[in-house]
């Protein structure tokens, strides 16, 4: 036993070890499934062969009730019969030999199949087992020498139960998270605390917020095991980009309160237009002190030649079908009615950009900072962008 809780580990390592179990969980969670794909084509393989062998049709999976419908087949039942009756009883030797003929025949045709199978499955065991312990030596290196042994004694006395030791162990045990399965055994838990997981990810955005796809893959993946009473940590850099790229990456974050699973968005250095509209989804925002938030807005812009290419004797010629199919382009004459109606649509998104953060942060004065400025800090707190002045690792 050990006279230590939870609070004991420094917020540091926590945030060490939850990024740990991150990549853990990335790279582990796909060869896990990878693993689980190829021993169930093993398996259909195999009872397909014997299925055959034994002249059984294969039928279909019963949803519903998780059955398989087979029939026997029963070719020239009659001709069979009539033989029985006529022929004498060493026929049924020679038959039974064909039979046997025909069943190894069968199973060599699928051996190489299954030998290829049973490789790969021990060749990505082995990396499985190796991308574990990798993860166990990384906590105790996080958790320091004093808590080496205490770590070591949990994870040996695992083994037999199906936890470190054997490939995929810890990550069969997502329901409780691999970080604390290791830290529950040692004593590192509360009662506050128990049973609750904290899901931490980050979400690095470019101008065109390419990174959504992984967000999508994260977001799904927190909420397939998450319990009630977990929570998720998002931390977000971005200076925002485009109006849909950005707009998916919030409706991403958003289905965490569809499921009830509370979100805290933790802003280190910037969130800003887009980046902004992801973050007013969370159920709590901690900015650092000199974090830069807000930037409620919309700006177009481009470099328009026409007058050189005119200069030039260039004439660059657009064919369209529709008003407004073209307005501002690098290479056509600008007009006033192209501004006006390029202003309008920009005014149109705002409307839409300060709807959606007002609708998730309520208590925002949203004329005020919908303005296209940004705020640090202390100041960010005060126009309400965000609960709390702190860093990620507290």
């Amino acid at each position: 036993a050990f006279d230590s809780s939870i609070e004991e580990i420094s917020p540091a390592q926590k945030s060490d070890l939850l990024l740990e179990e991150k990549e853990f969980l990335k790279h582990g969670g796909g060869l896990l499934s990878s693993i689980t794909e190829l021993q169930t084509q093993l398996t259909e393989i195999v009872i397909k062969d014997e299925m055959d062998q034994m002249d059984v049709e294969i039928g279909e999976v019963d949803m519903q009730k998780d059955v398989i419908d087979a029939t026997i087949v029963s070719e020239n039942k009659d001709n069979e019969e009539t033989k029985d009756k006529e022929e004498p009883a060493s026929t049924d030797i020679v038959t039974s030999s064909r039979k046997d003929s025909k069943k190894k025949k069968k199973s060599g045709s699928s051996q190489k199949q299954l030998n290829k199978l049973v490789k790969q499955i021990e060749k990505e065991n082995t990396e499985l087992l190796r991308l574990e312990m990798e993860f166990v030596r990384a906590v105790i290196e996080i958790m320091g020498p004093n808590r080496a042994n205490g770590i070591r004694s949990a994870l040996l006395g695992n083994v037999a139960g199906g936890g470190a030791g054997i490939a995929g162990g810890l990550l069969r045990s997502l329901q409780n998270r691999p970080l604390a399965a290791i830290l529950d055994t040692i004593g590192y838990s509360n009662e506050k605390s128990a049973g609750r997981n904290l899901f931490v990810t980050d979400f690095n955005g470019d101008v065109t917020a390419s990174q959504v796809d992984f967000l999508r893959e994260e977001v799904t993946a927190i909420l397939r095991v998450a319990k009630p009473g977990d929570e998720a940590l998002l931390i977000l850099q971005t200076g925002g980009g485009t109006v849909t790229g950005y707009g998916l990456a919030a409706s991403q974050l958003q289905r965490f309160k569809k499921q009830g699973v509370k979100l805290t968005i933790c802003v280190e250095e910037v969130a800003a237009s887009g980046g902004y509209m992801m973050t007013c989804v969370a159920d709590k925002v901690i900015a650092s002190p000199f974090a830069v938030l807000g930037s409620i807005g919309v700006i177009s812009d481009m470099p328009n030649v026409y007058r050189r290419l005119k200069d030039e004797g260039i004439e660059f010629q657009t064919v369209t079908a529709g008003k407004y199919k073209r307005t501002l382009t690098p290479t056509k004459e600008v007009t006033e009615e192209d501004l006006a109606k390029s202003k309008t649509e920009l005014e149109a998104i705002l409307t839409l950009f300060k709807g959606f953060v007002k609708e998730n942060r309520p208590s925002l004065d949203i004329d005020t900072v919908a303005t296209g400025e940004t705020w640090f800090g202390d100041d960010a707190l005060n126009m309400g962008l965000c609960d709390e002045l702190n860093a990620v690792d507290d």
